[in-house]
This record gives C-alpha cells, structure tokens and sequence, in this order.
C-alpha cells in the first residue's frame, strides 16, 4: 500500500474478528516500531507481547474510559484483539545519556515507535488502537516492569472486525502559521 494511502486509512480499531495475527505478520508491525528515530539513537522502547486471556483481562482492569480513572466502565473492547502490545519506555536508557530531560525524550522517541506500529498495522491489513486510558501503576504490577520502565500505551492488534469513517480533522489552514504563531498567511 502507498504510504500516504497508509497514513490516509489507518484509523483506530475497537471490534476484532476472531481470528489470530500469525508471528510473522506480528514480527514485521513490532520490527516497524523498533525502526524508529530517537534522541542519541537510545531507542528506549520494550514491547511486551500479551496473548494469555488471563493477563488481558488483568490489562483490562487496569484501564479506564477518557480522563475518568476512577470510572468503573473499563476498556473490555481490548479483549477482542488477537493481541496485545503494550509498549513501554526504559526511562534509564535516556536519562543515563540526557540526565532529567531524558525522561522526556523517552516519551518522544516511544511515541515515535508507536506510530511506526500503528501505520505498519494498516499496510498490513490488520487493525490497532492507541490505548492511553490505563493506570500505570497497576499495568505495571500486572507486567512485573522494574521501576523505570513505564508503560506507555497499550496497543490492541487483530484483525479489524469494520473499519470507522475518518474522523474530523483541521485543515491546514487551521493549524499552519507562517514565520510566527497566528501568522496564517504566506
């Protein structure tokens, strides 16, 4: 698939057919992750492969809907996936090279990684969703993450079960400034 048709469909998938993602394909998504740019070539990313129902429905505990933590309707859609990747930053990784600021290039970097598996999965024919609505104290337990190794997002993989209509998206009218903010004309 053309990459600007890739970055075009990919959208975020929240209803899985039953049917497994083979470790090939699984391979080639998480090899696009792992392909990444990051700060000093840190590359602070781990990924966590989650198959066994029991842990998922563990991950699904830990998780909420929007900016409500302490909600009690929780993400279950996740446990329809093939899979899941939960991506996570090794905070020591960046911080031993950029001391405090490294904690945040590590997020970056990771965040990086994690569009890299969200567009691989489209070209790919198979669906994901960025999942950030998890307490990651609790995922972190469930994983056994040492202390600094931070869960970033929770990546559900299968294969789409339909795909949703794009969202609304700005214009690039709306959101380009020229020479300085609210400067949109050339």
């Amino acid at each position: 698939m053309d990459f600007f048709k890739v970055v075009e469909s990919r959208r975020s998938i929240r209803r899985f057919k039953n049917q497994e993602v083979p470790n090939k394909l699984m391979e080639k998504v998480l090899n696009s992750g792992k392909m990444a740019p990051s700060g000093g070539n840190m590359q602070p990313w781990e990924f966590i492969i989650v198959k066994e129902k029991y842990i998922i429905s563990k991950i699904i505990e830990s998780t909420f809907v929007g900016f409500q933590k302490k909600c009690r309707s929780k993400q279950d859609w996740i446990g329809t996936a093939s899979l899941l990747i939960i991506v996570c930053a090794d905070l020591k990784r960046t911080v031993s090279r950029y001391s405090e600021m490294g904690k945040e290039i590590a997020l970056l970097d990771t965040a990086a990684s994690i569009e890299n598996i969200l567009l691989a999965s489209t070209a790919l024919g198979l669906g994901c969703c960025w999942v950030s609505g998890f307490d990651k104290q609790k995922l972190s337990v469930i994983l056994k993450l040492p202390r600094l190794i931070v869960p970033i997002a929770i990546l559900p993989l299968g294969y789409p079960e339909d795909i949703p209509a794009s969202p609304h998206k700005f214009s690039l009218k709306e959101i380009i400034h020229f020479e300085r903010f609210g400067n949109q004309d050339p």
